[in-house]
């Protein structure tokens, strides 16, 4: 099974050019300013998308999802894509886990203080998870910010 995955859209959905696969994967990030309306817009193009599997995490531009209750997010989610949050998805016996929570960079949406604030959400993940995405890094993986600090999770990295 082939997933493609992406990140960081912020209102450039558009202008992708994605390969084919079975699935795709978005990590967060698909709104600027995080409004209602960009979430739509994203949704509307996500949800269109030729992949039999269509899976999606909040990121921390992503603030409707942060504010809005459950009910207002599952009445614009399309029903063939599942949103994740601290929550997971099998597809073909393929264990998926998605989490939004970042480690607090600025005054973002989903931001933890690291130790228990952020471990809490860590320890949702199952043991058995094939595959785990998270909107914010593991500690040393790929977390370089532009002033060179490492701006990734500790724990999330143990787990």
């Amino acid at each position: 099974m082939k997933f493609v995955a992406i990140s960081d859209t912020h209102c450039r959905h558009k202008s992708l050019k994605l390969p084919q696969a079975d699935g795709i994967i978005h990590a967060g990030d698909f709104t600027y300013k995080g409004e209602r309306w960009e979430a739509l817009d994203f949704l509307n193009w996500f949800g269109k998308l030729p992949y039999a599997h269509k899976i999606f995490i909040a990121g921390n531009h992503d603030f409707f999802f942060e504010k809005a209750g459950k009910e207002a997010i599952k009445e614009i989610i399309p029903d063939n894509v599942c949103y994740l949050n601290d929550s997971g998805i099998t597809i073909n016996n393929i264990q998926i886990w998605g989490s939004p929570v970042t480690p607090w960079f600025y005054n973002w949406a989903f931001n933890r203080n690291r130790g228990p604030a952020i471990s809490r959400h860590w320890k949702l993940i199952p043991e058995k998870t094939d595959i785990l995405f998270t909107h914010g890094p593991a500690y040393g993986i790929l977390d370089s910010v532009i002033n060179g600090s490492l701006a990734g999770d500790n724990d999330l990295l143990k787990r």
